[in-house]
């Protein structure tokens, strides 16, 4: 009979003589698991937030929404089907006038303030001047080169010396320390044919 509570007394005592070791497991176990996780969202982070620096000048088209008029209500007679080669003069002017508006130099602004001269008028001008000079204190911070291209385009309407079109624009900006970036517009666009040639009036993104 006292064998067996000596046994017994033996197991309860071990738990005042080996406290220390039973604490020291369970604390460190935990801390392992706490910083593994913390690492990959900081290396996620850098690269997202440098690329939307430079997807804003890949943008630009977006920038620009003009309010375009509502073509259904002023074109009386739509010929974009039957007048085969004035479709095809309207879609080649517009576009190219497009990628020229829309393409920039940090070094040479004076180059869209001749184009926009020459390839704008009435409200799409105004507009257009207004808003690039936020664009030029942008790409003058960062040396930004944006190169814009039609690489679509449809005539909706065509009535006479006005029409309606629906472009689409890829575009690519380069930083001064060469970081790139890509992407695309589509514009909704209305322009009038002043002394032969193709000027736009509005514009929206579609």
């Amino acid at each position: 009979m006292t064998t067996r509570t000596k046994k017994r007394t033996v197991k309860v005592a071990g738990r005042h003589g080996d406290p220390a070791p039973e604490p020291d497991d369970t604390v460190e176990e935990p801390a392992a698991p706490v910083e593994e996780p913390a690492s990959p969202p900081r290396k996620r982070r850098a690269p997202l937030v440098f690329a939307a620096v430079a997807v804003v000048m890949a943008a630009l088209a977006v920038w620009f929404t003009v309010e375009a008029r509502d073509t259904n209500a002023v074109v009386a007679h739509n010929t974009a089907l039957s007048d085969v080669s004035g479709t095809a003069d309207a879609g080649k002017q517009i576009s190219a006038a497009l990628g020229t508006l829309f393409s920039y130099r940090y070094d040479d602004p004076a180059r869209n303030d001749r184009a926009a001269k020459d390839l704008l008028t009435g409200a799409a001008l105004t507009q257009y001047t207004r808003l690039f000079g936020q664009v030029r204190q942008l790409a003058a911070e960062q040396k930004l080169v944006v190169t814009s291209t039609a690489v679509a385009s449809g005539v909706k309407l065509l009535d006479g010396d006005r029409a309606a079109l629906l472009v689409f624009l890829d575009q690519t900006g380069t930083r001064g320390d060469g970081q790139r970036s890509t992407g695309a517009a589509q514009l909704s666009v209305t322009a009038e044919r002043i002394d032969g040639k193709w000027r736009i009036t509005g514009m929206s993104a579609a």
